[in-house]
């Protein structure tokens, strides 16, 4: 009989051990780097104080794992997205159990896309696709590209980044400029995010102490007063942009967004090239006018406590799954590979 419970640090050598052999990876795979693993499971996020990792175990040995990432609505419900789910090749499917022990915690489970086993299971756990998330990317430095022999990018790729990341637009409008937010070094957080979202500033002092990335949040102003802010996770060569948020959501104001996340960028990291997540009309019209490329597209399965199957008040961001940081190290540089239009 399998039993489940929330994991415990003491748990670390199981899991990574499992979940290497889940997915067909070596103990040094970069998403099962020790530090990364303590982090994420049990770090301690103010937003959420409740367990993030839980088990399955048959007579002491974990047979199953699965970490959700939470997030919690402006009305309320608590839920979130599944990310290192896995079950033990040798036992028999105990992953399906434990996501049906999980569910009866939550309000709400969702997905952006997944592996092609989960994507199979889902419309059996009660899954629905409820929309699209879009990834769209666009290079800051892409002469980088000729120097760096492992990316091995023709050299018509090369020259199209070059005229993607001089052409405009890159500055945003007359009165609108992005004030950072000191997050890091045990500052204190006096002054919230306005307007309140399901995110707020101790989710991402939380995403400040991830091991294998830096955060950075700052204010969106105009003309002195907060209207949104956003956050970026930044790695080796990549900026993602990890959230937006914003006191009026209209396509004109995502762009000064995405336009202020650039700069920022541009001003504050190394990176060679900077992504955003999103799902909406306006944040994606918002996105292609500042610039940046559609790259993939992935279906939303939701699963609802009520049976819903209406797409949730987020915007599906790369926060709100382990996108902000997964292999932020090591990343594949969307802008790369050509752009799906």
């Amino acid at each position: 009989m399998t039993e489940f419970r929330p994991s415990t640090s003491e748990d670390e050598s199981q899991i990574i051990g499992l979940m290497a052999r889940a997915f067909s990876v070596g103990l040094d795979a970069p998403f099962l780097n020790p530090a990364l693993v303590r982090w994420k499971y049990w770090a301690v996020c103010q937003q959420w104080p409740e367990p993030r990792s839980w088990v399955g175990e048959q007579d002491g040995r974990i047979v199953a794992h699965a970490c959700l990432w939470p997030v919690t609505l402006q009305t309320g419900e608590h839920g979130g997205t599944m990310i290192d789910w896995a079950a033990d090749p040798q036992s028999s499917a105990p992953g399906v159990p434990l996501f049906r022990h999980l569910r009866r915690s939550y309000d709400f489970i969702y997905s952006a896309g997944g592996t092609p086993i989960a994507e199979a299971l889902y419309p059996r756990l009660g899954f629905a696709v409820i929309g699209e998330v879009h990834t769209w990317a666009r290079p800051l430095r892409p002469w980088r590209a000729f120097r760096d022999r492992s990316r091995n990018v023709p050299l018509r790729r090369i020259a199209r980044n070059i005229c993607s990341a001089l052409a405009p637009p890159r500055i945003a409008p007359l009165g609108f400029s992005a004030v950072p937010i000191s997050v890091l070094g045990g500052a204190s957080l006096v002054e919230q995010p306005r307007p309140l979202c399901e995110r707020d500033l101790s989710f991402i002092e939380f995403l400040a102490g991830c091991p294998i990335s830096k955060c950075l949040a700052f204010h969106i102003r105009f003309k002195q007063r907060n209207v949104g802010w956003f956050a970026l996770a930044i790695g080796r060569a990549q900026a993602r942009i990890a959230g937006v948020w914003l006191e009026d959501p209209s396509a004109d104001n995502w762009r000064t967004a995405f336009l202020l996340a650039q700069s920022a960028a541009l001003d504050h990291t190394d990176a060679s090239e900077i992504l955003a997540r999103c799902a909406g009309r306006e944040s994606c019209l918002g996105a292609e006018k500042a610039g940046m490329k559609l790259y993939k597209r992935r279906p939303i399965y939701l699963w609802s406590a009520n049976g819903s199957a209406q797409p949730l008040p987020i915007e599906y961001q790369l926060c709100d799954t382990d996108s902000a940081f997964l292999n932020i190290d090591h990343p594949g540089f969307e802008t790369d590979s050509d752009s799906l239009r």
